[in-house]
């Protein structure tokens, strides 16, 4: 018989893990919002990392149809991301690796002085299989995308 003051047995811990990161990039363009904007939309494929695609060089990458797609040399494609919300000149919304989980690549181009600033936030890492490895190929992805982005664009 029970006690009218026992106490009901502890639950068993949740599988509880610390929260991942979101990966955050930024690099300083010197053009106009609508400028920066129309470099990184329209012009991947000038740019892109070769090492960061999955066909190597000689690899197009490029905004198509709603989508970040690249085709090789023998016309094989992969979708790397679906354009989730577009404002041309402001934002550019992407649901990365669609399919693998709710990871959202977010762009945004603000004007800083006389330039533009262009910021990359990766979020999601919670919600798809092996988070940690993902954040971490994505802070490299991101930090070499900006790179090579802003050199295009003319920054330093």
């Amino acid at each position: 018989m029970t006690s009218l003051f026992s106490h009901a047995p502890e639950p068993e811990p949740a599988n509880f893990r610390e929260p991942r990161a979101d990966v955050v990039e930024t690099c300083l363009v010197p053009r106009e919002t609508d400028e920066a904007f129309r470099g990184f939309h329209e012009y991947p494929h000038l740019w892109w990392p070769a090492d960061f695609t999955a066909f190597g060089e000689g690899t197009h990458v490029e905004f198509e149809g709603g989508a970040l797609v690249e085709t090789s040399e023998e016309e094989e494609t992969v979708t790397h991301a679906e354009v989730r919300e577009i404002r041309p000149g402001e934002l550019l919304e992407l649901d990365w690796n669609p399919g693998t989980g709710s990871a959202t690549v977010t762009i945004s181009f603000s004007a800083e002085g006389a330039g533009t600033a262009v910021t990359i936030t990766h979020t999601g890492f919670d919600a798809v299989l092996d988070g940690a490895g993902q954040r971490e190929e994505a802070e490299a992805l991101w930090r070499n995308v900006l790179q090579r982005y802003g050199r295009f664009m003319g920054g330093r």
